[in-house]
């Protein structure tokens, strides 16, 4: 047996949108008058807290006990959270977001080649379907098997949830899929579901270890633009390929 699926997690590996998100959340604040602003520091240490709501919470809270002015209610960081989606659906339909390198020529071997798609991204459905649609066209919404968003993460929502509904929508067991991740706790979660991980860092998770990922790279690369291994064994390959994918997870097929 061979790979199967190919699991890509959307924001901060099909494009590096971390400053998108700050951007968008600081334009919030500023809407609500809340007289917040996240800098890259504090947006840097919010980056493990995965989904909106969770980061909005976590700063009020830290907000409150430092004594800083009104902090909202939950009801008002929810409106909060949904008027940072809309404001961030916008800024990427008006062209703010940038594919990272190989993403799209990965996703069309692997089309070629049989392969399913899948999707998980943390923030909801609208934010992801406009950014991938936003820099892969509108068509790309088609390419995938399971597109898993902050709406099928549970209650408390975990990037662990995402990744199992997307393998059950596939019927596949982990072991036959591969993830491309960006950040370590998405690194964690797809390799709790027995998933192989290959980890692209962005911007906000160039630090982290990546302690579950079976290779670590600067980007997906380009044959012209070969990428750099941070961690791992590329097995003298310069871009990802379906061919390093089957390389890979091969020592779990092998073991089936």
């Amino acid at each position: 047996m061979d790979i199967q699926a190919l699991i890509f997690d959307v924001d901060g590996t099909v494009a590096e949108t971390a400053d998108l998100h700050r951007a968008a959340f600081n334009r919030a604040f500023d809407e609500h008058g809340l007289g917040w602003h996240w800098d890259r520091e504090i947006y840097s240490n919010l980056t493990p807290v995965a989904f909106s709501l969770p980061k909005l919470r976590l700063f009020a809270l830290a907000a409150r006990r430092c004594g800083h002015g009104h902090v909202p209610a939950f009801e008002m960081l929810a409106k909060i959270a949904a008027r940072k989606s809309r404001l961030f659906g916008n800024m990427v339909r008006e062209g703010a977001a940038r594919l990272r390198p190989g993403v799209a020529r990965l996703m069309q071997e692997a089309r070629r080649e049989g392969l399913s798609l899948a999707a998980v991204s943390t923030s909801t459905r609208a934010e992801a379907e406009a950014l991938l649609t936003a820099t892969l066209g509108f068509q790309a919404l088609g390419w995938f098997s399971s597109l898993q968003t902050a709406e099928n993460a549970g209650v408390p929502p975990t990037q662990r949830r995402l990744y199992r509904q997307a393998l059950d929508d596939m019927g596949l067991a982990g072991r036959r899929a591969i993830a491309i991740e960006s950040s370590d706790s998405g690194c964690a979660a797809a390799a709790s579901c027995g998933i192989a991980v290959i980890v692209t860092p962005g911007m906000y998770t160039s630090s982290n270890r990546f302690e579950r990922s079976r290779l670590t790279v600067s980007d997906l690369g380009e044959p012209a633009e070969p990428f750099t291994v941070l961690k791992g064994r590329a097995g003298g390959h310069s871009f990802i390929s379906p061919a390093l994918l089957r390389q890979i997870i091969s020592p779990d097929v092998a073991a089936a």
